[in-house]
């Protein structure tokens, strides 16, 4: 959840993620996605999914949690390359809907309505969020792997409403059919 929230990452994208394809520098775990993604095209450049320190609350942070993760797998991971194991014996790598079903544990045990709101519904969220707190939209564009402003516009600009009985915001699902 933390890597979708930080990234707009798809589920696809976590799943191309490999232990084997990381470079550290400082602060930050960069994965390189070697593999074609939805957003692949002639021109589009490699996508990476970037995994930043983020000091002022380590239990949030999702570059301390990686290094934890990659901690508590090195004795069962073996010659597996993909990030994600199962937490099952034989601790084998897990599928694109794995990762999806994963994400909407998280968000049900938020209390966000999964009947809703599903796993890609984390990529509008963040992305939403970003442009709340002002992050430019060209880097959000960026980031997302979309070439068009249209894009983002018209399917992931989603209202976002802070909650009076909470410190939480929420998104509003969309009613327009969209």
């Amino acid at each position: 959840m933390l890597i979708a929230l930080t990234n707009a990452a798809r589920a696809q994208s976590i799943h191309l993620m490999n232990v084997n394809h990381v470079h550290k520098v400082k602060g930050e775990f960069i994965f390189v996605l070697n593999e074609l993604v939805k957003q692949s095209r002639p021109g589009y450049k490699e996508p990476t999914v970037n995994i930043k320190a983020y000091p002022p609350d380590r239990r949030l942070c999702v570059y301390t949690v990686y290094k934890e993760y990659v901690f508590r797998t090195k004795l069962f991971r073996g010659k597996h390359e993909p990030l994600l194991l199962s937490y099952v014996k034989p601790h084998q790598p897990v599928s694109r809907d794995t990762i999806s079903r994963w994400i909407k544990v998280v968000m049900a045990k938020a209390n966000i309505d999964t009947t809703i709101f599903k796993a890609h519904s984390v990529r509008s969220a963040s992305v939403s969020k970003a442009k709340m707190n002002a992050v430019p939209i060209s880097r959000i564009l960026q980031k997302a792997g979309w070439s068009d402003a249209k894009t983002f516009a018209k399917f992931y600009n989603k209202k976002i409403e802070k909650d009076e009985n909470s410190f939480s915001f929420k998104m509003v699902p969309n009613t327009t059919g969209r």
